[in-house]
């Protein structure tokens, strides 16, 4: 079985990042059915893995209108940890390619589900929850790589602007950079979104 092949897509705010990286995502499913000459699963066979949680009104509006975007024959799987048992489910083994959208929101779920008063913590609970981000992206990846499947990664790029005043967004802002930091260094190719035009910084 051939190693799957790992993206990623990083950019700020409404750069194209997602888009870009569900037309990849589609192709690489595309040409995986195409290799197994299955007429059956044609366009292929892709889980989407969803990372925000609706905690309001606004966030279940966004949510809503990201499933109508996406082809309704993908498969949706809403998590943002325990990637190390991924490869139990049936629908991650069934995949041709693996899309999470985004590492920002998985990042904002394991801080908030920490149970940590981030304005108080000592340096060892931060160094706990980077140890988790990074762990848990290290599985998601080893999976893909593994599966033989195609990962695409979406993630907002941190810290070219102003830093931010509240300790846990200083914090929040160190740890996904340095993720994204790690995510880039896995993958084998990495766009960057600038106003929805990319820009491949690595391949």
């Amino acid at each position: 079985m051939a190693m799957g092949e790992i993206l990623l897509f990083t950019g700020g705010a409404r750069s194209g990042k997602s888009s870009m990286a569900e037309a990849l995502i589609k192709e690489a499913a595309q040409a995986a059915a195409a290799r197994r000459a299955s007429e059956a699963a044609a366009s292929g066979r892709v889980l989407y893995i969803a990372t925000a949680a609706v905690c309001d009104e606004e966030m279940a509006q966004r949510v809503k209108k990201h499933r109508a975007q996406r082809p309704a024959d993908w498969e949706t799987l809403e998590q943002f940890w325990n990637f190390d048992s991924l490869e139990q489910l049936p629908a991650f083994r069934q995949a041709d390619a693996v899309l999470l959208d985004c590492m920002g929101f998985m990042l904002n779920n394991i801080m908030y589900y920490s149970d940590i008063d981030w304005e108080t913590l000592p340096q060892q609970d931060i160094q706990r929850v980077e140890a988790r981000m990074l762990a848990e992206l290290q599985a998601l990846i080893s999976a893909a790589r593994q599966g033989g499947k195609t990962l695409a990664l979406v993630t907002n790029e941190v810290g070219m602007g102003l830093v931010p005043a509240e300790r846990a967004n200083r914090y929040y802002r160190d740890i996904l950079g340095r993720a994204n930091r790690m995510a880039a260094e896995a993958a084998d190719r990495v766009c960057f979104m600038v106003s929805g035009i990319p820009l491949w910084v690595k391949k």
